[in-house]
């Protein structure tokens, strides 16, 4: 049977357990904003619509990142273009672009089949990650944590209220361009961790245990980091043990700490939602 620190013994789960803990954090950094703002399906058509740009970069020979992330943006935009145009409801709109864009990823895999393995992008696969691919997520992640850091409360007036940003004089076009661009590049990062599939996860689910579990941000923005970290951690370190997927297992421990808050959450849980009950029947 192998010890607790065998894991770490090993450089590449070393690298897989600090990746996974770094891209978990990021994530659920963004995700607050995200479940504030309601992005949760923009966010799951994002995470899918990067990849066809992951085919034509491997095409032109450019780092996949960067193909993923122009991808990202440009399907957006065209969300965002097709909604005001066709007068659909959002939820429509995210549905034609998010099939249509991963079916297109798919089609290109199929007409020219390279080195890139579907399962791969779609699964992730963060035991094989390779130095550069850590670099670019060094970077990634970097920049999303510096950007969120200096605008967090623009963009949670613009998350909250987003017409009472504009009447204070706040640039909300740029704002929502920004939070656009930080939700691709951090699809972008989390690809290689839990795979197209599962990204929308790691980006709604610490923010919304996090919802549960208090009413002022400042304090939703810790618990969701701390969360999506801790759980990058030990979903990877378990993993290990377990022989399974190493995304699967950031993905279910995430679900049962939500699982957990949604029942015992001291103002917004289901307990204590009977209880308010009970005390307003007594009454």
């Amino acid at each position: 049977m192998p010890s607790l620190l065998t894991p770490f013994e090993y450089a590449y789960m070393l690298k897989a357990i600090l990746i996974s803990g770094l891209i978990g954090g990021v994530c659920a950094f963004l995700s607050c904003f995200i479940t504030l703002k309601g992005w949760s399906l923009m966010g799951d058509a994002l995470s899918h619509a990067v990849v066809p740009g992951v085919s034509l970069a491997w095409l032109m020979g450019l780092p996949f990142s960067v193909g993923a992330f122009i991808a990202g943006i440009i399907a957006a935009l065209t969300m965002g273009w097709l909604k005001r145009k066709s007068g659909l409801r959002e939820d429509a709109v995210i549905g034609i672009v998010f099939t249509s864009w991963f079916a297109l990823g798919l089609l290109l895999l199929s007409l020219y089949p390279s080195t890139l393995n579907l399962k791969t992008i779609i699964f992730g696969n963060i035991l094989a990650i390779s130095d550069p691919d850590i670099m670019q997520v060094l970077i990634i992640s970097g920049i999303s944590i510096l950007v969120l850091a200096l605008k967090w409360r623009d963009l949670l007036l613009y998350c909250f209220d987003e017409a009472h940003a504009r009447a204070l004089g706040i640039d909300t076009r740029f704002l929502h361009f920004l939070l656009l661009a930080l939700l691709s590049a951090t699809a972008v990062a989390a690809l290689q961790t839990v795979g197209a599939c599962l990204v929308v996860a790691m980006l709604v689910t610490p923010g919304a245990t996090a919802y549960l579990l208090t009413d002022r941000f400042s304090r939703m923005l810790i618990i969701a980091t701390l969360t999506g970290a801790l759980c990058g951690l030990l979903g990877a370190y378990a993993s290990y043990f377990i022989n399974g997927s190493t995304g699967g297992c950031i993905v279910v421990l995430q679900t049962l700490i939500f699982l957990i808050a949604l029942i015992f959450a001291p103002k917004h849980g289901l307990l204590a939602a009977r209880r308010l009950r009970q005390q307003a029947t007594a009454s």
